[in-house]
């Protein structure tokens, strides 16, 4: 099945932000490219990495142009494994990217889990993981 125009444009946005933050990205990896991770049976749209010597995140991106519970549990996005690094922090990011509009579709229990990106007109709406505070990184959303 190919690519929507509306996917390869989703995961070029979010390309350029996570660049944008730091991070080495690349699309839909057939393995993880860490040593430090493992996954099965699953490929992320995006999968992120950026680290330093005391800290290493991680951000795993799976754009949905028509999101559903189903699809969404279908990722098999809980088989990474992260081995963490001898004294130094680890983060792990999932974000879920929907068009504007579409949200409603999925139960709001994912964002116990994942970040929620809206993708609407090229730029962004971040929303946290629940219970987790706004970061501090760039956006591409409109300012007010």
């Amino acid at each position: 099945m190919a690519e929507s125009i509306l996917h390869r444009q989703m995961k070029e946005s979010v390309w350029r932000e996570l660049v944008g933050e730091g991070y080495s990205v690349f699309f839909e990896p057939p393995y993880a490219p860490s040593r430090f991770l493992s996954w099965a049976s699953y490929r992320p749209d995006l999968f992120g990495i950026r680290g330093n010597a005391t800290s290493q995140e991680y951000a795993f991106v799976e754009c949905e142009t028509k999101p559903s519970e189903r699809k969404l549990a279908s990722k098999n996005f809980r088989s990474v494994e992260v081995q963490t690094r001898l004294n130094a922090e680890m983060r792990l990011r999932r974000i879920l990217v929907v068009p504007r509009g579409t949200l409603a579709s999925i139960n709001s229990s994912v964002r116990l889990s994942w970040e929620t990106w809206i993708y609407g007109d090229g730029a962004f709406q971040r929303f946290p993981k629940a219970g987790e505070a706004p970061t501090n990184a760039p956006t591409s959303e409109p300012r007010l």
